[in-house]
């Protein structure tokens, strides 16, 4: 099964590389030097056990089922 908060996490930190700007800009554009706009939206954890949304990144256990809240160290 595949961890959808490990996965947003993945995609942030790839996004904000600067090489990944450079690529997607010449990859859109056709030309280097072209610096795109990447929208950079809230990401959303969930808790594993009630799925309910985190609204407090990196709070230490869920609001709703008091489940003690995992984060990977990357």
């Amino acid at each position: 099964m595949v961890d959808a908060n490990n996965i947003q996490l993945r995609m942030q930190e790839i996004q904000q590389n600067e090489s990944f700007s450079d690529v997607l800009g010449k990859l859109l554009s056709g030309r280097s030097g072209y610096k795109p706009v990447i929208e950079k939206k809230q990401e959303i954890l969930m808790c594993k056990m009630c799925m309910t949304p985190l609204f407090i990144q990196k709070q230490k256990f869920c609001h709703e089922c008091g489940k003690k809240m995992e984060y990977s160290s990357s």
